[in-house]
């Protein structure tokens, strides 16, 4: 008995002469399968790893910020204090229109059951994070080395001429 999807290349030909022979409907060779699997974008997978760890930063709806605490967060961040040291540090205001965001985001998910909320919620994070983390980065500044350098670190001059000679 042959099993036409581990059958060598050459039989699906010669049983398909035999058939239309004998006068019965040949057999159609399968499709080709790809020899990997297809791959997935770096947004999706950084994605599907923060869904997990959000999902461990609220486990339960408590956990999730109400709407009020991210109302505070939002008039805080324009307080005059940050916003002096935000001047100070990076020569502009801070933007808090996120934070804003987060609390229409908040208001929006009201009508929601509770469970509904936090998965909302932990989506909305692992959202923000998975972008965060893929866009580009203050600290981008060096490339990673793909090989080591080759005489690095170099030699100082005593080592180089103790080590050639020989007393």
């Amino acid at each position: 008995m042959r099993i036409p999807f581990f059958g060598s290349s050459s039989e699906p030909s010669a049983l398909a002469g035999s058939s239309s022979a004998s006068g019965s409907a040949g057999i159609v060779p399968p499709a080709e399968v790809p020899a990997s699997p297809p791959t997935v974008n770096r947004f999706e997978s950084v994605l599907h790893d923060e869904e997990k760890y959000q999902e461990l930063q609220y486990p339960t709806f408590e956990d999730v910020p109400g709407c009020m605490r991210l109302l505070d967060e939002f008039l805080m961040c324009y307080a005059l204090v940050p916003q002096l040291r935000n001047m100070y540090r990076h020569g502009e205001f801070r933007d808090c229109t996120w934070k804003f965001q987060d609390f229409k985001y908040c208001l929006s998910m009201k009508s929601e059951t509770p469970e509904a909320r936090r998965d909302l919620w932990v989506k909305r994070r692992a959202d923000w994070w998975a972008r965060r983390r893929v866009g580009g980065s203050s600290e981008d500044v060096w490339d990673i080395r793909s090989e080591k350098l080759e005489n690095f670190p170099p030699l100082a001059a005593e080592d180089v001429s103790s080590e050639t000679s020989t007393t």
